[in-house]
């Protein structure tokens, strides 16, 4: 049933402090507004 897509992905793991650092960076260089 459906459409083929390959293999199941792996469970995500958590973000990191700096990857979530890094986000927040470049979500702000890009405008967005962030509330907490």
């Amino acid at each position: 049933m459906g459409l083929p897509g390959g293999h199941t992905r792996l469970p995500l793991v958590d973000a990191t402090p700096a990857q979530i650092a890094q986000l927040r960076e470049d979500l702000l260089a890009g405008g967005v507004t962030l509330t907490s």
